[in-house]
């Protein structure tokens, strides 16, 4: 990404945000018409599904739902650029010496986990890849309602001092998170200074890096900033949050309260929370002033519906969304169905955006394991350290990891169907990941092959991370007596 397109990409974003809701509208829908006719144009799956369809005056609704399943079967046609082919990439994805790397020396591919079926091929090239990093930071590392001149002497400023941050996801694979830090423009590494950070690692060993690396701003999952707040309140973690656009962002979870608290509490900066998927890496986020966050309705829309597609008035929960991404051109997802839980908003918002809010993102919660220290108190303990590699498995459909003891984890998975006898696989796979955090030896581990994981009866879906014993009821007390 040269200069000139970052900042005119940064300046179209940021000018979104001081528009009016109808000047929103009128940007969505002329994106919205020119990704219809691009997929219809070079997507031979869109060409057969919109056969007969006026694609010039057609309402988002009059268009088909769009289902995972369906669009693997057909994903050679589904993508508009006809290099792209489904197993050579799955081939290309296996060999991790291509992390970082282009496909085809143009494309940014990864892979979704199978929680609801068949792992996701989900590919980007740079131009779409562009559109996510713009909104970085138009959107999160810089306030609202600033004028150009402020953004350029922002913008300055970091170039001046570049600003530290860390990003501390999930590593080693084709992991979203992961792909969007690895594949950071070089324009962006001018006014930032990324580091990347596993969660995969022992957490005395990503708090020894953190305090060496000393960053300003920090992005990961709820979860593990809840660690990492806790790790400072015990006089383990030191770092200081104090420069003016020093920010916390998290994404991939639902934020909790108690999570929001305590991290404002640690380090006095309020929790900037994000919404999106492998399909569409940003898609809402929190402002200041509220505690919801609103849907980037430039570059994405949105569409909350009940089981049989039927849209659900605001103000109520759906059972799915119906997802079109504006900016990725080459895998059109025009509504594409997800199975997140959630809503709009009625309650309006103090800051003046022009981006309607969501009720919270349900659905997709994940848990923090807390396993006894060796030397007394708890040690947190990420789920994905276990789940990680299953990313990798093509051969589990479905899984669940349940804490049955404070030591114990019980591991349920669903094979596809032409699966053989990989009992020994999944529990090697699983082994690995704890072996590399250094709990293999502290953990006891029960692999179980079964038909069918029980649904969650409200939602329907099944909860992939369960703790049947929950957070040790003098976990707070622990932390005080290490501080």
């Amino acid at each position: 990404m040269g200069i000139p397109r970052i900042i005119y990409l940064i300046e179209l974003l940021s000018r979104a945000t001081e528009a009016t809701p109808e000047k929103v509208a009128q940007i969505r829908d002329k994106r919205f018409r020119r990704l219809l006719n691009i997929a219809a144009a070079k997507s031979p799956f869109y060409q057969r599904l919109y056969r007969g369809i006026d694609l010039n005056t057609c309402k988002l609704t009059d268009l088909p739902v769009i289902t995972k399943p369906q669009m693997m079967a057909e994903y050679d046609d589904f993508v508009t650029d006809r290099r792209i082919k489904r197993t050579e990439l799955r081939e290309w994805l296996s060999n991790k010496s291509n992390l970082g790397k282009y496909y085809k020396n143009a494309f940014i591919p990864f892979q979704t986990s199978g929680t609801t079926g068949e792992n996701a091929l989900v590919i980007y090239n740079r131009e779409a890849m562009d559109w996510v990093h713009a909104a970085i930071m138009a959107r999160h590392a810089l306030p609202a309602l600033l004028t150009f001149g402020d953004r350029l002497r922002i913008m300055a400023g970091f170039l001046r001092h570049s600003h530290q941050f860390a990003s501390i996801v999930m590593t080693g694979g084709p992991y979203p998170a992961y792909t969007a830090a690895l594949y950071t423009p070089n324009m962006h590494r001018l006014f930032v200074n990324t580091e990347i950070f596993s969660l995969l690692e022992p957490i005395d060993t990503l708090v020894a890096k953190l305090n060496k690396f000393q960053p300003k701003s920090i992005f990961s999952y709820p979860s593990v900033l809840n660690m990492l707040a806790r790790e400072q309140q015990a006089g383990r973690l030191h770092i200081t949050l104090d420069e003016e656009l020093s920010a916390l962002a998290t994404g991939s979870e639902p934020l909790s309260a108690g999570t929001k608290q305590l991290v404002e509490e640690v380090w006095g900066k309020g929790v900037q929370d994000t919404y999106g998927t492998s399909e569409c890496f940003i898609m809402a986020r929190a402002c200041n002033q509220f505690d919801r966050m609103h849907v980037m309705s430039d570059m994405c829309i949105l569409e909350i519906v009940d089981r049989h597609y039927r849209p659900v008035p605001d103000g109520e929960i759906g059972e799915k969304v119906l997802l079109t991404n504006l900016f990725n051109h080459v895998q059109p997802f025009i509504r594409y169905e997800i199975s997140d839980v959630t809503g709009y908003s009625l309650e309006p918002c103090a800051c003046g955006s022009p981006f309607p809010t969501l009720l919270p993102v349900q659905g997709r919660t994940d848990d923090i394991f807390y396993i006894d220290r060796t030397a007394g108190g708890y040690e947190a303990v990420h789920p994905y350290l276990f789940l990680g590699p299953i990313v990798e498995l093509d051969e589990v459909k479905e899984y669940q990891l349940s804490q049955t003891g404070r030591n114990e984890f019980t591991f349920r998975y669903v094979p596809i169907e032409s699966a053989g006898e990989i009992g020994d696989k999944v529990r090697h796979t699983l082994l690995a990941g704890l072996q590399k955090a250094g709990l293999a030896q502290r953990i006891a581990l029960n692999c179980l092959r079964v038909a069918e994981i029980p649904r969650d009866k409200r939602s329907g879906k099944f909860r992939q991370i369960i703790s049947e014993v929950g957070a040790p009821t003098d976990l707070d007390e622990a932390t005080r007596r290490e501080h």
